[in-house]
């Protein structure tokens, strides 16, 4: 009890949540004790055993990676605190690109989660040894993910077979710019532009971009203005033509966003370890982020039970 709420509020909140809840009278330094101790007896669990793993394996659905990272406060100035999620999720019912907003994307059927405060070429090798372990096999893992180089590069360091798509909101700031570039902000014909323009990626990827900025050319107020924001905007999803996979991933029912990473920088991290904006040690961080990712993923069951 006292982990959990240590989790789930600051550690001075979460001595006052206990009193409310079992009448219990602990000091927040007990409680920040409590925690960093079981985060350590907790990691060698995972390491040694990870009782989650069965159910995750047998879990229904195609596995999903995802990875992003945000800012946390520490003793050593502001840092980057990495986040990976491993889903198995069923798909969807299959759709057309106008309906990509509109349709029900199933929620995962398992979550496996961890975090840390680590360079890339340390927490990316994490990738693949726990890919291995629930279960990847020689299926393709289904990786989403912005357009930061880093995710695609050691995905392709660390898994052998995967395919990757770039989040379809993460593409839409970029089309916003051309909208705004050719159309002016937030006018009518900038929203069409940026809602043509979507449908096009949808529907053809890069090609399918390409011939409709030729064709708003016609239209648009600010030809000179469009075509000069068009080369960036081409360039960069010219780097990512292999990733702009989206009609067939509709079809076949998966998701196109890779907002569940999104949310976990927020939750995960975010909820729990920016309330106070006091800085951490990056041990204790470490150890902070193995408990949210076990809280986040719901797997504090597996452990407590375990013991």
């Amino acid at each position: 009890m006292a982990t959990l709420a240590g989790v789930a509020q600051s550690f001075r909140h979460a001595g006052e949540l206990l009193r409310q809840l079992a009448g219990w009278t602990t000091c927040h330094e007990s409680l920040r004790h409590i925690c960093y101790q079981q985060a350590d007896e907790l990691n060698e669990q995972r390491q040694a055993s990870a009782p989650e793993l069965e159910d995750f394996q047998n879990a229904s659905g195609q596995m999903e990676f995802q990875t992003d990272a945000t800012k946390l406060n520490t003793t050593d100035g502001w840092r980057d605190m990495k986040i990976a999620l491993f889903a198995k999720r069923e798909p969807g019912q299959p759709a057309e690109p106008e309906q990509w907003d509109g349709r029900h994307v199933p929620t995962p059927k398992a979550i496996f989660a961890f975090a840390a405060i680590e360079e890339i070429d340390t927490f990316a090798p994490r990738w693949c040894f726990w890919s291995e372990r629930l279960g990847l096999g020689s299926g393709c893992l289904s990786v989403l993910g912005d357009g930061a180089d880093w995710i695609w590069d050691h995905s392709d360091l660390q898994f052998a077979n995967w395919e990757g798509t770039l989040d379809i909101f993460h593409a839409g700031e970029w089309l916003s710019k051309a909208a705004k570039a050719g159309c002016g902000e937030g006018t009518p014909e900038a929203a069409r532009w940026q809602k043509e323009s979507r449908l096009a990626l949808l529907e053809k990827g890069y090609a399918g971009l390409c011939e409709y900025l030729q064709q708003s050319k016609e239209w648009v107020p600010n030809r000179a203005g469009l075509e000069g924001s068009a080369a960036e905007v081409l360039n960069y999803f010219c780097g990512h033509q292999q990733r702009l996979n989206y009609a067939e991933r509709l079809r076949r029912g998966l998701p196109i966003g890779s907002g569940q990473i999104e949310g976990a920088c927020k939750q995960l991290i975010g909820k729990r370890m920016k309330q106070t904006k006091a800085p951490w040690t990056l041990r204790n961080a470490n150890r902070m982020a193995l408990l949210c990712s076990l809280a986040y993923a719901d797997a504090f069951t597996y452990y407590f039970n375990a013991a």
